[in-house]
């Protein structure tokens, strides 16, 4: 048996402000109450509506007043040519501001809103079968018929059961299923209803900004031999093979500041901070994404556990990659059947699968190692004594909070 790791979003949710002596507890209150008022603004609208107008400057500045300077500056004068690079550049700007704003006002799922496969125990049947198969394949607890089920978990704050995957965030006050984690950018949590916006919104995004840097590179390297030819250069440009240690870099910001329209200048320097941003976070989403990962379970591994014993009660840690079903089928399944029209269209799609993150399939390996370790018990026993639930982290409910005190 291995413990299992503090459960991410419940520390401290619950704890409330104490308050001491006469005055003592005044600044605690205080504290308490300026948190408050931090979270519900950035659960607001207000919150949100300042973010699409923060992520929207860039598009809607570069497609305003950018892109006509950067395509003079190249020569484009063509006219079909000057509505392609228009209609390229709306295309990506309206899905990635769609995407963005599904991601933030969409509901993630709540866990409420499912119930338990066993009302008693509060647990969850783990499903084994493939697509509208729900047949076990025969695996069934060591020493019983009882299929195999994933440990009880149980919400104290929500007073709901869990099932798998789904987490309680202590800033949105609910239990999300197949929560990935809480985005502050988009001010919502990031489950199972709206992860698909959110990793599209990333995909829309680097492909934007990637295009709007190659035109920013094509302008900066024409301008200087354009302004050449016209005799309107105010200095000498700097020569690359001479633009020390930064090079590049260095170079770019010359010919912006010197050779270009200071429009260009605003428009490489927004457009350098959201690549960066939407590079270092955008394809951390995507690999968990593709492995079939969320964040939450990268950080904290071996957190649900599987039954596989009734007496005594034996539970088996799931690790990651358990719910690998291949990257096809990972994608697909935040997708949803509709999924080649969402990368194409501002659309949602058909509606997603609930058993996806009522009842995930594991993945072949995860169902080959759940085997080995059954017939590893059933052959060795329990060489240890087994841990109780609290020693796990496995929350049984109020009755076994109950049962234990009495």
């Amino acid at each position: 048996q291995e413990p299992r790791a503090s459960t991410p979003g419940d520390a401290g949710d619950g704890a409330d402000a104490g308050s001491g002596a006469g005055g003592e507890g005044q600044p605690e209150k205080t504290s308490a109450f300026l948190g408050e008022v931090r979270r519900r603004f950035f659960l607001s609208a207000y919150w949100k509506g300042c973010i699409i107008l923060v992520a929207g400057f860039v598009p809607v500045f570069g497609i305003v007043f950018a892109l006509p300077v950067a395509l003079e500056n190249i020569g484009c004068r063509s006219l079909p040519m000057k509505a392609l690079h228009l209609a390229f550049s709306v295309y990506f700007a309206v899905l990635f501001l769609y995407n963005m704003i599904q991601a933030q006002f969409t509901d993630p799922g709540r866990a409420e809103e499912v119930r338990p496969t066993c009302g008693y125990t509060g647990q969850f049947q783990m499903l084994l079968g493939g697509d509208g198969d729900e047949e076990t394949h025969g695996i069934t607890q060591i020493d019983s018929q009882e299929p195999l089920m994933y440990a009880p978990n149980y919400c104290n704050h929500c007073k709901t059961w869990k099932p798998p995957r789904a987490h309680h965030c202590s800033i949105c006050r609910r239990c999300t299923l197949r929560m990935d984690h809480h985005c502050p950018f988009t001010g919502n949590c990031i489950g199972l209803r709206n992860h698909g916006h959110f990793l599209l919104m990333y995909m829309f995004a680097i492909v934007g900004l990637t295009y709007a840097s190659v035109l920013l590179a094509a302008a900066i390297l024409e301008a200087p031999r354009r302004m050449g030819s016209e005799g309107k250069f105010r200095k000498r440009p700097p020569k690359l093979s001479q633009a020390g240690y930064f090079g590049v870099a260095r170079y770019s910001v010359a010919v912006l500041i010197h050779f270009t329209d200071p429009v260009l200048l605003v428009q490489a320097a927004a457009t350098s901070v959201a690549l960066a941003a939407v590079l270092a976070l955008g394809i951390s989403s995507w690999v968990q994404a593709l492995r079939g990962n969320t964040l939450l379970e990268e950080i904290f591994p071996m957190k649900e556990y599987v039954q596989i014993a009734l007496s005594p009660p034996t539970y088996c840690p799931l690790g990651n990659g358990f719910y690998d079903l291949g990257w096809r089928r990972n994608i697909r399944d935040l997708l949803g059947p509709g999924w080649r029209w969402r990368l194409i269209l501002p659309v949602k799609g058909a509606p997603l699968d609930w058993r996806t993150g009522v009842a995930p399939q594991p993945s072949q390996i995860g169902v080959d190692a759940i085997l080995v370790r059954i017939k590893q018990v059933q052959v060795e026993g329990v060489t240890s004594a087994p841990k109780s639930q609290e020693e796990l982290g496995i929350n049984a409910g109020p009755d076994a909070s109950s049962a234990k005190n009495a």
